[in-house]
């Protein structure tokens, strides 16, 4: 059962949201005085007590007398373990007493385990139910009309959208951040503070499914009325249609040339940096980061050209997607050029190694994505083009020797082989095993002057892993590393000349 598909708990009552908007308030209102600023203690208890109370008025109480009287016992037995410690526990057996005694109380009819899966999902349908009921609210009144409502509405998206890739794009460009430091906004938020309407936006959302209950009414046969018109325009429509789409790939585009550009300047173009930030940091903050906004951007390219949606309406969603695919497949490139920068500096780790092989998958996706699109496949192909390209990646990665190759390495682009780069990390070395023992004997005589006497117990493996073997633990793996210390021999440990 998917969570999204609210219809399966209960069915919207045509009630008006004043009462149910002003009693939210207030407790958000009791939250902030409670919570924000201090630490939590009995505060939680009284907040989950207040909300009870709020909630149950405002959905009214149908269950019977006597469940009724149970319910509400439940309710304040589910408080105590607040009032005894404020702990993970405590705050889970409370968070979910409050809300099944909530939705008990106000829909007796409901099965216990329905009411059970609502509560654990309300915190993920209550930002989706709030915009509904909000923007339903909105088409309703009078003084509004639906098509300057639809306007407004389709701006929501492209403007979250934006927001959320351009918070990634700081994170990962200190330019970007750079700049986005100089704009002074004190004075904008001198009366309120973005942390605290953060904070307000997401205590309204936890206890909004609680306060407006949709509760399921028993179904009447009504008349069949002649059809009008068999399109009507849903609030999806307006939050997720054409013109929101439109708009969020133009927006989405602009962003991503500026990061191109800013790439293709200092990372690739070597453009002198601003004071204070280094091709090192510049490198490594981005590597990660864009990666996630590049998956992010897939999934929004997914739904903007999903089957029967608003790419069908609009002549400029498909070239605006098919851009912003080609600039995310860049974007993985610079990402795979910024780790392996960062990687030139810093060495190589397990870690690094299977970042490189995630982002060529993701680069992979990408243009799976863009193959789909130009060709017209179907989302069966791209399931089953990228399902088949991470099977043959991990089945492959099954034969490289990522302890070999990370020696390898780390030895040929250390300080004391290359001249360049960090120290050679041998405590890392020791953590590869024995299969690092090539790389290391192979510039033994570079390393000479490196070796520490504690870590002549690293060396010894080598003894070790050749006594230590047997046929029922064979591999060809370890019969190739076998086979090469057989083949060459050390008389002398090489830390003694």
């Amino acid at each position: 059962m998917s969570i999204a598909t609210t219809s399966d708990f209960e069915a919207a009552p045509a009630r008006p949201l004043a009462t149910p908007l002003i009693l939210a308030t207030g407790c958000v209102a009791l939250a902030d005085w409670l919570f924000y600023g201090w630490n939590i203690g009995i505060s939680f208890a009284l907040f989950l007590g207040a909300l009870g109370v709020v909630a149950l008025f405002s959905n009214g109480m149908r269950a019977s007398g006597r469940s009724r009287f149970t319910l509400v016992a439940v309710f304040i037995a589910g408080l105590l373990p607040l009032i005894e410690d404020v702990n993970f526990l405590s705050v889970t057996v409370a968070t979910v007493t409050t809300a099944m005694a909530i939705i008990a109380i106000a829909s007796p009819q409901t099965s216990w385990p329905r009411q059970l899966l609502e509560t654990a999902t309300v915190p993920f349908r209550g930002p989706f139910l709030l915009a509904k009921d909000t923007i339903g609210a909105l088409r309703h009144m009078k003084i509004w009309t639906p098509g300057w409502l639809g306007w407004l509405v389709a701006w929501i998206v492209p403007l979250c959208v934006f927001a959320i890739f351009l918070t990634l794009f700081s994170s990962a460009n200190p330019l970007i951040e750079h700049s986005l430091m100089q704009i002074d906004l004190r004075k904008f938020f001198e009366l309120i503070s973005p942390w605290r309407l953060s904070f307000w936006i997401f205590i309204a959302c936890m206890i909004w499914p609680l306060i407006y209950r949709r509760i399921k009414s028993t179904p009447r046969r009504i008349p069949q009325l002649p059809s009008v018109s068999t399109s009507v325009t849903s609030d999806l429509d307006y939050l997720l249609g054409a013109q929101a789409i439109t708009r969020s790939l133009v927006l989405s585009n602009a962003l991503f040339a500026l990061q191109t550009v800013l790439d293709l300047s200092y990372l690739w173009g070597g453009a002198a940096l601003p004071d204070g930030i280094t091709y090192a940091s510049y490198a490594h903050r981005g590597a990660y980061p864009l990666i996630f906004t590049a998956l992010l951007a897939a999934a929004f390219v997914l739904v903007a050209m999903r089957a029967d949606g608003p790419a069908k309406k609009s002549r400029l969603i498909r070239p605006l997607v098919l851009a912003w695919i080609t600039q995310n497949v860049l974007l993985v490139i610079s990402s795979i050029f910024r780790l392996d920068l960062y990687v030139a500096t810093y060495s190589l780790t397990y870690l690094r190694l299977a970042a490189f092989i995630w982002m060529g998958l993701v680069a992979a996706g990408l243009l799976s994505i863009l193959a789909q699109i130009v060709w017209r496949k179907s989302t069966y192909w791209l399931t089953s083009t990228n399902a088949a390209t991470v099977a043959f990646v991990l089945y492959g990665c099954c034969f490289i020797n990522a302890p070999r190759l990370v020696a390898f390495y780390n030895v040929e682009h250390c300080r004391e082989v290359s001249g360049t780069g960090q120290n050679l990390d041998w405590r890392y070395l020791r953590y590869l095993g024995p299969q690092a023992l090539p790389a290391i004997e192979r510039r033994r005589k570079k390393l000479i002057a490196s070796w520490e006497p504690d870590l002549q117990s690293f060396m010894n493996t080598r003894e070790t892993f050749v006594s230590s073997k047997n046929w029922r633990s064979f591999g060809f793996r370890a019969w190739r590393l076998q086979h090469y210390f057989a083949n060459n021999p050390v008389s002398t440990p090489f830390w003694q000349g």
